[in-house]
């Protein structure tokens, strides 16, 4: 019924906008989750450094911002070496998201992908602007915005989007008067509404939105996990592609949620027989289900549709008339069967849909970032990841730290480095700086953009001592910079100090000014060298504790969010 309405509203649409036509479809995306606060310039480029394949998100930008900022560079962080990247921008006004959107078309190109966020669920952004999650319940102003972005983002004559527009929402909200949008039926007419405005990808948090109950950090771990919801929705839009974001823990839980439970045991006995292992006589095969695996170009095919015969279900309750398979474990939310927080259920499909293109998760990037150091060959199946060890992604780290934010201990510039891009200075000749020159020897660093200028060994000292008593690198871009790497050593026996020694170096006034290269190198210094150039542990070797789990601890939740 459900596929059947959404069919029937989108061909009866009588929108005059051109409708884009479905694409073949892709393989399946990593997306690294767009975080307030976190996916910042230097988040975006450290990232990168461990991943070539995974797809970045900028933090949200505001319309107004995009609009009117004079330092937009610094809240846009394109660059080549990122892409791909999305830019998520936020806002309910049509006109001013369309012209946001004209903005970046036109100055920042780059960008693979637009997305509107309609999932904040802050007090500021969806109680006092209305903007955010509280649009699930203003359909028509999403719509409105939608339709904006998409022309804004196309090109008259060809009628073809520069770039694509998406859309980031929940599975449901919860008002703050208590009425509640949670039915599977309300996130079908919304979805449906926006694809026959010409969306047709959606990042789906699957959790609902509870406004004025709980707070951001509430809203991403009580209200419970509904892996199933995100199915159903694959199943009642075929043209539209959907990534499924929230409680994902790691990278094999990423993969097996995207290919689906069958393709990925087919995907081990494959390798188990590459490596002269059994001959797979044992495996049950469904005949009715072939699935083809390429390690790049993995593809499912579903010629009984037996998962949606089967299929769990979306809303609490059994799904197929009250008659369930006797040979599946029933599940719906709450769910007993998955055992996990708060009810959720997070059963990964037996065959993914195809158009679950792609998985997204976050904060486990900032608490554990080196996991994701095998997203190319773990999950894309890549025959390499670009870094081997610590050592090698943080001098490549230091190495765009010094060249974003150049040290500023031996200038007499008065201006502040704290935006992106920095202010180009003048350097002494001779000696250098007494704290950093143990790593950076004199004042060339080797930057094009430091001019020198020549003066007296004593004059250098008045003005060292002058300088370094100033803040010219500001504490933000220092804790910019190292928010990132924080937790690199995360479940390393002794690596607990890097980040203890990063803290205190970022504290240090005296040390600011060398920048926050120096800090990366300084605290380095203090690892061994075995554990800096111990190989990254590979995704199938890691222990359970070593995969943060981000879900409710037991009784924290609220009784209406049951």
């Amino acid at each position: 019924m459900v596929a059947q309405s959404s069919s029937s509203s989108s061909s009866s649409s009588s929108s005059s906008e051109e409708t884009p036509k479905e694409e073949p479809r892709k393989q399946k995306e990593f997306h690294i989750a767009p975080m307030l606060d976190v996916s910042t310039q230097e988040f975006c480029h450290f990232m990168r450094i461990l991943t070539k394949r995974a797809i970045l998100w900028t933090e949200m930008v505001v319309d107004d911002t995009i609009l009117h900022t004079e330092h937009l560079d610094h809240h846009l962080p394109y660059h080549p070496k990122l892409s791909p990247i999305v830019v998520q921008i936020g806002g309910r006004n049509a006109d001013s998201c369309g012209r946001a959107c004209r903005v970046i078309v036109e100055s920042y190109g780059g960008y693979d992908e637009i997305n509107l966020n309609i999932d904040c669920p802050s007090s500021r952004v969806s109680g006092e602007r209305k903007f955010g999650a509280i649009l699930m319940h203003d359909a028509s102003a999403a719509c409105d915005v939608v339709s904006a972005m998409r022309r804004s983002t196309t090109k008259d004559r060809e009628k073809k989007n520069v770039v694509p527009i998406s859309v980031k929402c929940r599975i449901g909200i919860e008002l703050e008067d208590g009425e509640v949008f949670d039915a599977m039926d309300h996130l079908v007419g919304f979805i449906g509404k926006l694809r026959d405005r010409g969306c047709r990808k959606f990042v789906i948090h699957a959790r609902k939105c509870v406004i004025g109950g709980l707070s951001p950090a509430q809203n991403r771990i009580v209200p419970p996990l509904n892996y199933p919801r995100v199915y159903e929705l694959c199943r009642s839009f075929p043209d539209c592609e959907f990534v499924l974001n929230a409680g994902i823990p790691g990278l094999a839980s990423a993969r097996v949620l995207c290919r689906g439970k069958d393709c990925e045991s087919m995907m081990m006995i494959e390798r188990g027989l590459e490596n002269g292992g059994g001959d797979g006589d044992d495996v049950d095969a469904d005949e009715n289900v072939r699935v083809s695996v390429n390690a790049n170009t993995l593809t499912e095919h579903d010629d009984s549709s037996a998962e949606w015969n089967n299929k769990v279900d979306s809303s609490g309750g059994g799904s197929n008339g009250g008659k369930h398979s006797t040979h599946r474990p029933q599940h719906g939310v709450p769910c007993a069967t998955c055992n996990a927080s708060n009810g959720s259920c997070v059963e990964p499909p037996t065959i993914a849909p195809s158009n679950l293109t792609g998985v997204m998760i976050g904060r486990a990037c900032r608490e554990h970032p080196a996991m994701f150091w095998d997203v190319d060959r773990y999950f894309y199946g890549e025959a390499s990841n670009p870094c081997r060890n610590r050592r090698e992604a943080l001098e490549e780290y230091c190495l765009f730290l010094e060249s974003c934010f150049p040290r500023r201990c031996c200038d007499g510039d008065a201006r502040k480095s704290g935006r992106i891009p920095t202010p180009k200075v003048e350097m002494f000749t001779s000696g250098g700086c007494p704290i950093c020159k143990e790593f950076y020897g004199g004042h060339d660093d080797g930057h094009d953009d430091v001019r020198s200028t020549a003066i007296s060994t004593e004059e250098r000292n008045v003005l060292f001592k002058e300088q370094a008593a100033k803040e010219k690198l500001t504490s933000a871009t220092i804790s910019r910079s190292l928010t990132p790497i924080r937790g690199l050593f995360f479940g390393v026996y002794g690596g607990k100090c890097f980040k203890t020694q990063c803290d205190k170096l970022a504290k240090d006034r005296r040390v600011r000014n060398c920048g926050p290269g120096y800090i990366v190198r300084k605290a380095m210094a203090t690892i061994p060298a075995e554990l800096l150039d111990a190989p990254f542990v590979k995704t199938e070797d890691l222990a359970e504790g070593d995969v943060p789990v981000h879900i409710s601890p037991s009784g924290c939740h609220l009784k209406r969010c049951s």
